[in-house]
């Protein structure tokens, strides 16, 4: 599984189109194998989530999101998550951990914001 988060440094983004940067995360059996920091090309919608689909990219973690970068990304078959914050491979830990206990704390933000602060 790649796990993208939208990032200003090591944090969530609160922003999904002017975050500086996306942290890919690369997720096997449970555990972080690889991250990688992909500057933030300041492409139009359709054009980033292209981009990252073509990574392979399966979810997007974001603070908010515009209507039109999320419309695009689950066009192209990723699964925006927002309601992030923090840092951010805080929160692709935090979701491996809620994945691994069968939780679906990330379909109620108040679980995913008590945590992840």
């Amino acid at each position: 599984m790649r796990i993208a988060v939208a990032s200003d440094g090591l944090n969530v983004s609160v922003h999904s189109g002017r975050c500086a940067s996306y942290m890919c995360y690369t997720v096997e059996r449970g555990v972080i194998t690889e991250c990688q920091n992909l500057p933030n090309p300041c492409l139009p919608p359709a054009s980033t989530a292209e981009l990252l689909a073509s990574l392979g990219i399966d979810l997007f973690f974001v603070s908010t999101v515009d209507p039109n970068i999320q419309r695009a990304l689950e066009q192209s078959g990723i699964e925006v998550v927002s309601g992030m914050s923090g840092s951010a491979r805080e929160s692709v830990e935090h979701f491996i951990t809620d994945m691994m206990n069968g939780s679906t704390a990330f379909e109620d933000e108040t679980d995913c914001h008590s945590v992840i602060n």
